[in-house]
């Protein structure tokens, strides 16, 4: 009983020092790299965080939207409470990438993935370079998303979390319409093959209709302009552009068993690349392989290895515009 109790200490000590480190880890180099990061879309960031400083809650608001041109709530919330209550925005952010690597290192020893491929990510990828320091609205739309995949088990509060996420950043939304179709998929084939419903099938589905037309209800005109924005500057180039959507999906492929699922997901995405452009739905569609390939060998595959190798080459490129440039894209 005493051993028994001896190794669950150290194993509790070990996962408490792994988070420990990545969140002070992210925490430092944030804080050291943000001021490199001074223009590109940290200008209107930077601009709506100083705008609402001092302003009350609903007279902020339009200050906000004037200068990020987005009419998300969450993040409007979130960054009036933090300058009111005096914090310095690098820092503040610093803060919040520490939590969502922590979140995400929660997230990765949930799948058993190897630590080391878990750190390797967490401080070398390059799409969490964007979240880090770029995308700050998706940053918190990632928070609650995370937290949400953490009580999956708790159906209804990872709901809430999944509504938060979006409401963080409309975009999120993508991630959720591609898992319920790809479940309606799943109810259909299970319905040819056996010829019987599958009611609990059909909630996610509901849940989905409702939540896209109180969106639309409440953000309508927000979605409306974002649509035409990337719509607008995707003419011409998605079709060319679905390959890189392509690799991904076989990768995925290699490393699940639930065929259907991934063909299902990536189909809501391939569409979405057609509409809007791959520069956003590119993520989404490596988020997707990573959930899948980061739970096979615990992350320990050629897939992982390739793939970190290529957005690692892409992390450096990234630093290196920021230092010289202000901003992370050339």
């Amino acid at each position: 009983m005493k051993t028994t109790l001896f190794y669950a200490k150290v194993k509790l000590t070990r996962r408490t020092l792994i988070l420990f480190f990545v969140s002070v880890g992210v925490f430092i180099f944030s804080l050291f790299f943000a001021p490199f990061y001074y223009d590109g879309d940290q200008v209107p960031y930077f601009n709506a965080y100083n705008a609402v400083t001092g302003s009350d809650f609903f007279g902020g608001f339009p200050l906000y939207y004037h200068a990020v041109n987005a009419g998300e709530p969450l993040h409007y919330v979130i960054i009036w409470v933090a300058s009111n209550l005096g914090f310095e925005k690098n820092l503040f952010m610093a803060i919040a990438n520490s939590f969502l690597a922590n979140l995400i290192m929660r997230v990765f020893l949930q799948w058993r993935v190897s630590v080391y491929v878990a750190v390797v990510v967490i401080f070398t990828n390059y799409y969490l370079l964007v979240l880090y320091f770029t995308a700050e609205r998706l940053k918190f739309g990632f928070v609650f998303l995370m937290l949400s995949l953490l009580y999956s088990r708790q159906i209804k509060l990872s709901a809430g979390l999944a509504i938060i996420s979006i409401l963080s950043h409309l975009q999120q939304i993508l991630i959720y319409v591609s898992v319920v179709f790809s479940s309606v998929m799943a109810s259909v084939w299970y319905t040819l093959n056996t010829g019987k419903i599958g009611l609990k099938k059909t909630f996610p589905l509901i849940f989905l209709i409702l939540t896209v037309l109180s969106l639309f209800y409440f953000l309508g005109d927000s979605l409306i302009s974002k649509f035409s924005s990337y719509n607008g500057s995707a003419a011409g180039n998605s079709l060319f552009s679905l390959w890189k959507g392509c690799i991904l999906l076989l990768l995925t492929l290699r490393y699940s068993k639930a065929r259907l699922e991934v063909v299902s997901v990536f189909a809501v995405l391939f569409l979405a690349t057609a509409l809007v452009g791959p520069e956003r739905i590119n993520m989404i569609s490596y988020c997707f392989f990573m959930f899948y390939a980061l739970q096979y060998k615990g992350g320990v595959n050629l897939g992982v290895a390739v793939t970190s190798f290529y957005f690692g080459l892409k992390s450096i490129q990234f630093i290196l515009n920021v230092i010289e440039n202000g901003h992370g894209f050339s």
